[in-house]
């Protein structure tokens, strides 16, 4: 789906349970996921000028989502796909490395990406962070942090392998999202590598 259809449809829940119990219920966990997929994906193509798209694992334990791109540079689609774990910084976590190192125990595929969401509006010592993660053994391509500056502005840090940083408006990214198609899926016969609009899709929510 495409990370506006993932923002919104988050947004509908908490209309309709209210923000504490879509925020904490188990019941909700993949549609938050994909909320925090669709915002990573959103501040990517802010950076880079691609269109993403996010898709929800839900069969296997890992990774949690993906993140899909199609590059047509070389005259063919193309597709970039990047494995995402997410994790999420709460009120009970003082220091964001914690949970970082916790993750970085495990045993996860060299090509992963750690997304770490900052729930909690505690400070992130990048510098120090940054500084205390070379002398760990990182099993993660890249590591992001992303959280809120502002009500309506969202920023994402990459602390591996170098720093990037993005900041974009929530709404404004929103509204590019609306020229978007919403749902596409990859075609199964053959060798082509073309993606089928799929249209308008009607997804309940629970």
């Amino acid at each position: 789906m495409s990370p506006r259809t993932a923002v919104v449809r988050m947004i509908s829940l908490i209309e309709k349970y209210g923000y504490p119990q879509a925020s904490t219920s188990g019941r909700f966990k993949h549609e938050r996921e994909a909320w925090t997929t669709g915002m990573y994906a959103l501040g990517l193509e802010e950076a880079y000028g691609k269109q993403y798209w996010v898709e929800i694992e839900t069969v296997d334990q890992t990774p949690d989502t993906r993140v899909h791109h199609i590059d047509q540079s070389g005259g063919r689609n193309k597709i970039g796909t990047q494995d995402i774990e997410i994790v999420d910084w709460e009120e009970h976590v003082d220091d964001a490395l914690d949970l970082i190192k916790q993750k970085c125990r495990r045993a996860y595929p060299p090509h992963f990406c750690l997304l770490l969401l900052a729930r909690n509006g505690k400070n992130f010592d990048v510098e120090r962070i940054t500084q205390e993660l070379c002398a760990i053994n990182i099993p993660f391509a890249e590591i992001w942090v992303l959280g809120r500056i502002a009500d309506e502005m969202m920023t994402m840090l990459r602390v591996v392998p170098s720093q990037v940083r993005v900041d974009f408006e929530i709404a404004e990214a929103l509204e590019k999202g609306k020229r978007e198609r919403q749902f596409m899926v990859r075609q199964k016969r053959g060798s082509s590598t073309e993606f089928r609009d799929l249209g308008p899709i009607f997804l309940p929510i629970p």
